[in-house]
């Protein structure tokens, strides 16, 4: 009796300690892309969600950054200066089948995809300023959006694919703004003197994460979706920016330099726990989830 009261208490003890493991284990799930110049050069790299398992996507001399998934996983779009100046691009998401969608003697950038994967929304110059344009997701039929004589750039899809979030100087400083997939009925969702940009909507809808330095160092803030209740959520010396969701709304992924150099961390979507990912001596930014 006494042996097997003693197997018993060491089971339970076992199932308890593994239970509560588990409750204090940072869980991530998905994979991420990010741009980073650790082979001398930026390049678009992707990883699992917790720092294992990287891939040196791209493989150039020239400069590959701003990667963005589809909503079906199966492709990347990115920003690169390959063919001699800032272009879209599109690859699969093993980084082969390479097209460039873009090919203007314009600058053309920071590509995101419409939630159906019909389109992709993405800044350009090609107009004499920075603008919010959208073409196919072939790249045909690209639309200025904003056609504003302000710099206009960064959009971020909302998850529903109505709307686009952006940022904009129009108003005599950097806010965020948001406006109908069209361009039309562009509403001011922060109003502060300080410089707010880098709009990421959350998986439902109802929340923007952005980076502002209006408390008097560059942080990563949260607020409706709407405009109201903003949120700090990192609190550090250092510069913390480039907010991206996970895809379970639980995490948000970042760059920071904290530790020195530009730097791959994700936190619980309140601001807490935060995590260094990358931990390599190069400089890595704009981190991006892969969708649902």
């Amino acid at each position: 009796m006494k042996s097997i009261l003693l197997t018993f208490t060491i089971i339970l003890i076992l199932l308890i300690t593994t239970i509560i493991g588990c409750e204090k284990s940072p869980t991530f799930s998905g994979v991420i892309t990010f741009g980073s110049d650790r082979d001398g050069n930026s390049e678009i790299y992707m990883m699992d969600a917790d720092g294992s398992n990287l891939i040196n996507l791209t493989n150039n001399t020239a400069g590959d950054f701003m990667p963005a998934w589809s909503p079906d996983r199966n492709k990347i779009a990115f920003t690169s200066d390959r063919d001699g100046n800032d272009e879209i691009y599109v690859m699969d998401a093993d980084g082969s089948n390479l097209v460039n969608l873009t090919n203007n003697p314009a600058n053309d950038a920071e590509p995101t995809w419409s939630p159906d994967g019909r389109a992709i929304a993405f800044t350009s110059d090609r107009d004499g300023n920075d603008e919010i344009y959208v073409m196919e997701a072939d790249g045909s039929n690209p639309i200025n959006c904003t056609n504003n004589p302000a710099v206009d750039r960064l959009p971020a899809w909302s998850p529903d694919g109505n709307k686009i979030a952006f940022t904009s100087d129009r108003d005599g400083n950097a806010e965020i703004y948001v406006m109908e997939k069209d361009g039309s009925n562009s509403v001011r969702l922060t109003n502060n003197s300080a410089v707010d940009m880098m709009p990421a909507w959350s998986p439902d809808g109802n929340k923007i994460a952005f980076t502002s330095d209006r408390d008097g160092n560059t942080e990563i803030y949260v607020m409706d979706a709407g405009g109201s209740n903003p949120i700090r959520l990192t609190n550090n010396s250092a510069v913390d920016m480039m907010p991206a969701w996970s895809p379970d709304r639980n995490k948000i992924a970042f760059t920071s330099d904290r530790d020195g150099n530009d730097e791959i961390y994700v936190m619980d979507a309140d601001g807490s726990n935060p995590i260094n990912l990358t931990n390599n001596p190069a400089d890595e930014w704009r981190v991006t989830w892969t969708p649902e």
